[in-house]
């Protein structure tokens, strides 16, 4: 491709809710190591909707302006001279942790918290978009008869598996709290590797219902009903072996803590917007929980695992992926996404 291409771009832009957008822009030149992708598909994720709505934390994290999206699927259509391993043509989907290969984490084989990491959605041109140039080093292969629609969401359904099998969830009692997107996929992740039983917590109808239809147990208005009680007698007074928090909620990752029996485990991967209160001594060295967080998926691990789990039927999406917008309509697509009564909110590039 020798000629400039020019793309519709989505770009925040302005300090404020929405503030979003749409222009024209003429892609920069291929580097030795970049591809150029056409977008098929593109996912609107939650650190989409902190941008869109400009909060404490996207301020305190983002310089605008700056291009969106980066959970995509897409086929390749070039490459830089020193791209090897991918091949015009090729489908593909999106890592969104770009590593240096070469600091202490990456060669302990943590590349996903690689000292000098790069993020596809901070320094990159975006997806939402139906052209973009990525560096080869964060796209991922896909098969070729995965549907576009699927490749789009492989990065957070990525996070919902390593979620689900950081907490060995085999023959255990689970508790989700926060049933969007990437709430619904540990969901379908805890189910597909074995959890007992799967309790799951949400402030709203239309996702608590998307839950059961994923295939928990038990769902949860925690307005409505205490949690640590209603976790009790959902597992018939067991307890809360493993709570994973998707909600990135104070009082969410509170009661996920008081639920949980002794020796239990917190996974955390929803994304406060500020700091969160804990009582450490009776929560967690009292009660023996182990915390941890979560910052993305393992590379390449949990890309080969989810695709596994995919392929053997096991794990069930379709009941997430909920909602489809051309381009144009960006902003039903983000008010939707805001509103709570959507599952995977995304874009169709054609």
């Amino acid at each position: 491709m020798t000629h400039p291409i020019t793309t519709r771009m989505l770009v925040k832009e302005w300090q404020r809710h929405g503030g979003v957008a749409m222009h024209q822009r003429e892609l920069r030149p291929l580097g030795p190591q970049d591809v150029l992708v056409r977008v098929r598909r593109a996912a609107i994720c939650g650190t989409d909707l902190h941008v869109y709505g400009w909060n404490d934390w996207a301020a305190r994290n983002y310089r605008l302006p700056i291009p969106m999206g980066h959970e995509m699927g897409g086929e390749v259509l070039a490459i830089g001279a020193q791209v090897s391993g991918i091949e015009p043509g090729m489908r593909i989907s999106a890592e969104t942790h770009i590593a240096c290969g070469h600091c202490r984490q990456c060669r302990a084989n943590r590349r996903h918290t690689c000292l000098n990491l790069k993020l596809f959605s901070k320094q990159g041109l975006g997806c939402f978009s139906d052209y973009t140039v990525v560096p080869a080093s964060a796209l991922r292969r896909v098969p070729d008869d995965m549907p576009f629609r699927d490749a789009s969401i492989m990065e957070p359904l990525g996070v919902g598996v390593r979620a689900a099998m950081e907490a060995d969830l085999r023959g255990r009692n689970a508790l989700v709290t926060g049933c969007g997107p990437i709430g619904l996929f540990t969901i379908a992740a805890a189910r597909a590797l074995g959890a007992a039983r799967v309790v799951a917590a949400d402030l709203h109808d239309y996702r608590r219902e998307l839950a059961r239809a994923l295939g928990a147990d038990t769902v949860i208005n925690p307005e409505v009903e205490p949690l640590a009680e209603a976790t009790l007698q959902a597992t018939g007074g067991e307890g809360i072996d493993v709570a994973i928090d998707c909600a990135g909620n104070g009082r969410a990752i509170q009661d996920s803590l008081s639920s949980l029996v002794p020796g239990g485990a917190l996974i955390l991967a929803g994304l406060p917007s500020g700091p969160v209160a804990l009582d450490l001594a009776k929560d967690v060295i009292v009660r023996e929980a182990r915390v941890q967080g979560i910052f993305g998926r393992l590379i390449d691990e949990t890309w080969l695992a989810t695709e596994s789990l995919l392929r053997s039927g096991r794990l069930k999406v379709e009941p997430v992926l909920t909602h489809s917008f051309p381009l144009d309509r960006f902003e039903e697509a983000f008010e939707l996404a805001e509103s709570g009564a959507s599952g995977k909110v995304m874009f169709d590039m054609g």
